[in-house]
């Protein structure tokens, strides 16, 4: 009896060091670009990518981890960049969370459905440790409206 209590006691502590240091919540950010596939009059076109940053576009990381969820949104700035940062269990972040696109300030620059909350998303891509505590993660680059700048209605 007294090697099975020991047993347990053991197990109970050794369950206390994992569980507590194997789901500790970290911060993490995630960086991305939202361009336009479209070639609109007044706006920088890149042919590289046959597209153009749009500012005004929302973003949105969300992460789902059994009853754990989170979402943080911001807003793409003039060069298309958006940066979100939020708490997330560190081994999970690249199996568990997603950008999305929310919504385009222009019509022609429409949300394809893979981008939209109930598609796929964007998967993230791990970057490097910050200097402080946490992560850095990219989206990359996320391209929303018509296959190619030719289909846009302008």
């Amino acid at each position: 009896m007294k090697r099975q209590l020991l047993f347990l006691y053991a197990m109970i502590v050794l369950a206390g060091v994992v569980s507590s240091s194997s789901f500790e919540l970290n911060d993490v950010t995630v960086e991305g670009l939202v361009y336009c596939r479209c070639n609109l009059t007044g706006y920088a076109y890149d042919p590289r990518v046959d597209g153009f940053p749009l500012s005004g576009i929302v973003a949105s990381l969300k992460c789902d981890i059994g009853s754990y969820h989170t979402q943080v949104n911001a807003t793409t700035d003039n060069s298309g960049y958006f940066q979100v940062s939020t708490k997330m269990v560190k081994k999970y972040i690249g199996h568990y969370c997603t950008v999305y696109v929310l919504s385009s300030p222009l019509s022609q620059c429409y949300v394809p459905s893979e981008l939209k909350v109930t598609g796929t998303g964007s998967k993230l891509i791990y970057e490097s440790e910050k200097s402080e505590p946490g992560s850095f993660y990219s989206a990359g680059l996320v391209l929303i409206g018509p296959t190619n700048s030719t289909s846009c209605n302008a």
